[in-house]
């Protein structure tokens, strides 16, 4: 998983003024970790890299996946 950085974010989203950005990777159990405070994220996203996005007491989550899947249709 790539891990975008705030300059790669403020190309595609404008962010509130005095947002900050972080990331961390989703434990097995779903869970991530914020100033020490468990929060459950989900279970299908264990093992990926997440960003947050913090606003005046506000956690936003941000999990976009790229996905691309191609079949034969024969």
């Amino acid at each position: 998983m790539i891990n975008l950085s705030a300059n790669s974010l403020a190309e595609n989203m404008t962010l509130p003024e005095g947002a900050n950005i972080y990331s961390r990777k989703v434990a097995r159990s779903g869970h991530i970790s914020y100033e020490g405070r468990p929060y459950f994220i989900s279970k299908a996203l264990a093992g990926r890299y997440i960003r947050l996005i913090v606003v005046d007491d506000r956690l936003i989550v941000d999990a976009a996946i790229p996905l691309h899947k191609e079949y034969l249709l024969a």
